[in-house]
């Protein structure tokens, strides 16, 4: 009876909370003020990853596949007659792998499952409200795009 117990328990105690409620991928709602701005997402090598223009929603990987492989992102903003704007896209660790790990005693998910799936990763937010600066007129706006 031992033993049947135990098999039955095994697939929590291998798998992590974050890899089974999370994913792999999450989905960003980007917005600006002025709307129609061409934005940029560029990894931490400088990569573009996907284009386009406000408002979008855009999927991110969140992992890279490797061990803590935490994926950065930068989001660029252009719009003619405005300063271009640069925001870094922030992640935090998800409650999922903090807390939920620790109801399932989930060792093996904080350190083998979830640092590999990216599921214990999540964006700080899951909306960019980005309200960018117009340029002044006259000669001084040759910093503008």
């Amino acid at each position: 009876m031992k033993k049947i117990t135990l098999l039955l328990l095994l697939p929590f105690f291998l798998t992590g909370c974050a890899s089974i409620v999370g994913s792999e991928e999450e989905t960003l709602t980007l917005q600006s003020s002025p709307t129609n701005a061409f934005f940029i997402i560029s990894d931490r090598s400088g990569a573009i990853v996907t284009t386009g223009m406000t408002p979008q929603s855009v999927t991110l990987k969140k992992s890279d596949g490797s061990y803590f492989g935490k994926r950065e992102y930068t989001l660029t903003l252009k719009q003619e007659g405005y300063y271009s704007l640069i925001v870094p896209l922030e992640s935090r660790l998800s409650h999922w792998y903090t807390l939920g790990n620790i109801i399932f005693l989930g060792v093996p998910g904080w350190l083998i499952v979830d640092p590999f799936f990216g599921g214990m990763y999540t964006f700080s937010t899951d909306t960019i409200n980005a309200v960018m600066r117009p340029c002044p007129p006259g000669p001084f706006n040759y910093m503008c795009t």
